[in-house]
């Protein structure tokens, strides 16, 4: 019985002293921005490319939405227009929503031009950045905003772009500091 109340202790003071193994500091604070998109990733669900393609590919999905901002979206995106103006997936909406702005646009009307074209708290969504860290960030944001079936694209645009790429993650110092 004093072996286990031991134990029971001790595994406290541990967890105590490790922040619960989530990355945070003696403050309270994490200890780094790798350390806040791992506890994310922790707690969401992520999209594969081939899993995304095959959505795609069968007209399962609505609203994919792209956390980058503006000028990385301007450069390209998930779903495209080819030069004639067509998208390879005409049932998939590919919508630009930086991450700064999520929580403001996401039920946003006007934002959306009307209801039929803003996703509801039940939809199936697919978030994605550049690599995967702010996009994990932005589908842990919706998930606390009451959205049910979201997910985040492993390794982001990047993947998209080179489905042979290896998955890493934004990091500040990789993407001028927009993790």
């Amino acid at each position: 019985m004093k072996k286990i109340s031991y134990l029971i202790i001790l595994s406290a003071i541990l967890l105590l002293f490790s922040g619960c193994g989530k990355g945070f500091s003696e403050e309270g604070y994490f200890a780094n921005a790798k350390a806040m998109v791992a506890e994310a990733k922790a707690g969401i669900e992520e999209i594969s490319y081939d899993e995304l393609v095959q959505k795609l590919e069968n007209g399962e999905l609505r609203f994919i939405i792209d956390v980058r901002e503006p000028g990385e979206f301007a450069e390209g995106y998930i779903n495209h227009p080819n030069e004639n103006d067509e998208k390879e997936y005409p049932d998939t909406m590919t919508k630009n929503v930086p991450r700064g702005l999520l929580e403001f646009k996401i039920a946003d009307i006007t934002f959306w031009k009307n209801r039929k074209n803003m996703p509801s708290k039940d939809d199936e969504i697919i978030i994605y950045c550049k690599k995967g860290g702010r996009g994990a960030l932005a589908t842990e944001t919706l998930m606390k905003l009451g959205y049910k079936n979201v997910q985040n694209l492993k390794g982001g645009y990047k993947k998209w772009l080179n489905p042979n790429e290896s998955e890493t993650e934004d990091t500040p110092a990789e993407s001028g500091g927009c993790g």
